[in-house]
């Protein structure tokens, strides 16, 4: 990092940094070029993403780290030695970071807005007990979507978590990390059957998690909503849209009478 690009960070940014990095560590840092294959697209809603390196001394252990300040502004850092799936699960899981800095103040408070908007769906489990559901099927997760193995054994998604007091504050790091897998496979996670029926089983848990993740943290997302509004999932069609299905209008226009059908039509 020259000094031009250090100067242009905030001061709380500067002041965190320095903290933990010598300044030897600061300069060793590189930037990661914007054209990288493994850049997630959340990015291009990262409006006050003040930077991201790879750190060519950060621990084999850890893959990124995502800095902010009390505006919302973001730092994230890389390690550049990870494999090139790794990278991009990584940069990806720190993206939904940034976008959490700058919508609600901190990635933490992912937690917090799912308690708020799962109040207001209906319908929604705790948060403790989504916890406990990506921990239990982690391994299909594993197989179907390509969750690292070491999440499964002692990461987010690892039974140690559940022996956590915090535990229920680890969601925001697994919706992180789900957005990335999500992201990577090109497809969406309330698709899969088995992701319906045992993780995310209700029209609330659905639409609050798609809420929360990707660019519905911005308004980029193609809806234009503002930031964490939930939405029904496609594969939930509300009782008017089954009623109307039902009625024949799925597709608009009149109904058509089949020659066998028998039903009055008003």
């Amino acid at each position: 990092m020259d000094n031009k690009a250090w100067a242009a960070l905030t001061p709380e940014l500067r002041e965190a940094l320095s903290g933990d990095m010598s300044r030897s560590g600061l300069l060793a840092l590189q930037p990661i070029p914007k054209d990288l294959p493994t850049v997630p697209y959340t990015q291009a809603g990262a409006s006050q993403l003040q930077g991201q390196y790879f750190d060519p001394n950060m621990s084999a252990d850890r893959g990124g780290v995502t800095y902010h300040d009390e505006a919302g502004n973001s730092f994230v850092m890389l390690n550049p030695n990870e494999t090139s799936r790794n990278k991009q699960i990584t940069h990806a899981h720190e993206m939904e970071h940034v976008l959490a800095n700058q919508g609600l103040g901190a990635g933490s408070m992912i937690n917090k807005k799912y308690d708020e908007l799962s109040r207001d769906a209906g319908g929604a489990a705790y948060r403790s007990e989504i916890v406990k559901r990506l921990v239990e099927h982690a391994p299909y997760l594993q197989e179907k979507w390509g969750l690292d193995p070491q999440d499964v054994k002692e990461g987010y998604f690892s039974p140690s978590v559940l022996k956590n007091r915090y535990s229920p504050n680890f969601f925001a790091e697994q919706t992180a990390t789900l957005s990335a897998l999500e992201q990577a496979k090109n497809k969406r996670l309330t698709d899969d059957p088995y992701v319906r029926d045992n993780i995310f089983k209700t029209r609330g848990e659905r639409a609050v998690f798609n809420a929360l993740t990707g660019l519905r943290q911005s308004r980029l997302d193609a809806k234009d909503l503002p930031p964490y509004t939930p939405q029904p999932d496609k594969n939930d069609p509300s009782t008017m849209q089954k009623l109307k299905k039902l009625l024949g209008f799925a597709k608009g226009g009149s109904v058509e009478r089949q020659p066998d059908d028998n039903r009055r039509y008003l």
